[in-house]
């Protein structure tokens, strides 16, 4: 049988799901009320989202990469 997935390293896996849940509380209505500084807070959530998943991947790729080569 076709294996379709492949196996998740624990660092990796815990770098998905805290984007996730970070997404889903960027995402609640409650923020697009609320300001911070002028600007919705929504717009700060999804600004940080966007500099936060990126650096987060490369960390979590980088260490991985770093760990098996020893």
């Amino acid at each position: 049988m076709l294996k379709s997935f492949f196996p998740m390293d624990r660092d990796e896996a815990f770098a998905l799901a805290f984007l996730v849940a970070f997404s889903v509380f960027s995402f609640l209505p409650l923020w697009r009320s609320q300001e911070l500084a002028g600007m919705a807070v929504f717009g700060w959530l999804m600004a940080a989202l966007m500099v936060l998943s990126p650096a987060l991947a490369l960390f979590v790729f980088g260490r991985r990469g770093r760990l098996r080569k020893c």
